[in-house]
């Protein structure tokens, strides 16, 4: 019977610390608030170094768009997700002091092996920066605290994920963007037949290849589908796990999307592989190979028939 009772203590001494931690952190939350905690100004920062003490990841906004380092390479950032960090940070608000403790700091996931570290520039000189840590027991704070100090603070939010993202969910994965009025003809090349939609003085014409033989579109279903290849943004990129599964010899499609201004785009998806939805696709403008998931896939490889 002592047996049972001794472990019982444990588990209610550890139950009752933790119903007091809880409760002294709520006690902090309603105290008084600290405005833009990071006192930066938004329009000032061109460059942000995130991460933790052994991986960095340098963002720097030139003409207007963000890129990104990654093993040396500057590659397209996702300029959403970018400025989603910098509104986060610039409105953040936090509560009192509920730590000083260095000691606690890893408790709180802000310490420097586990936090994730957020710096500010403006061209190289320091604007600000902070460190996020894990989220709060009530699941609507995030507990940060700045670099220099052992002061750990509740901010408001579940600001977490705006700073600590997998590599490829910062980068852009826009393959092309243009409104659908600077397109003047979709060509499909695929199962070894070609047909072209192409925009005339009186609407969307279609006939295959060598497209001498060619009719008026239904208006409605040419509108459709030309809206919808007015922007492409992959699902992913290609990833080790793809290894095997590519092959580029055999395109299950070859698409090219002319426009108004003489610019050609041009797409190379790879052979099908029935046991994924992963689809592969390369364009020569970029140097990555990315993943289009099978849905819209099969929304981009329409058949002649369905105009």
């Amino acid at each position: 019977m002592k047996r049972l009772i001794i472990p019982a203590a444990v588990l209610i001494v550890i139950a009752a610390a933790w119903f007091i931690q809880d409760k002294l952190e709520h006690k902090q939350i309603r105290g008084k608030s600290i405005e833009n905690f990071l006192e930066i100004d938004r329009e000032q920062i061109n460059r942000i170094d995130i991460g933790n003490a052994g991986d960095i990841l340098t963002f720097r906004l030139d003409n207007f768009k963000w890129y990104v380092t990654v093993d040396s390479v500057h590659r397209r950032a996702d300029s959403m997700a970018v400025n989603n960090m910098i509104n986060v940070a610039s409105d953040l608000k936090a509560g009192n002091v509920i730590s000083q403790n260095p000691e606690r700091q890893k408790d709180f996931m802000v310490d420097e092996l586990s936090g994730t570290f957020v710096r500010f520039y403006r061209d190289d000189r320091l604007l600000s920066d902070v460190v996020v840590g894990k989220v709060a027991n009530d699941y609507s704070h995030t507990y940060i605290r700045k670099p220099e100090s052992d002061e750990v603070y509740l901010a408001e939010g579940l600001i977490t994920y705006a700073f600590k993202r997998n590599v490829t969910q910062w980068l852009d994965k826009t393959l092309y963007s243009f409104g659908a009025d600077k397109i003047t003809a979709i060509e499909i090349d695929a199962d070894k037949k070609a047909w072209k939609l192409w925009r005339g003085d009186d609407g969307w014409y279609v006939g295959p290849r060598p497209y001498r033989d060619s009719s008026l579109a239904d208006s409605m279903q040419a509108a459709v589908y030309v809206g919808s290849m007015q922007t492409l943004v992959a699902g992913d990129f290609v990833n080790a796990a793809d290894s095997g599964m590519i092959d580029f010899d055999h395109p299950s499609l070859n698409l090219k999307i002319y426009l108004a201004d003489g610019a050609v785009i041009s797409l190379t998806f790879a052979a099908l592989n029935e046991g994924t939805s992963r689809v592969f696709c390369r364009t020569p403008e970029y140097d990555d190979t990315f993943v289009i998931y099978r849905s819209k896939f099969d929304n981009i490889k329409k058949d002649l028939s369905e105009f």
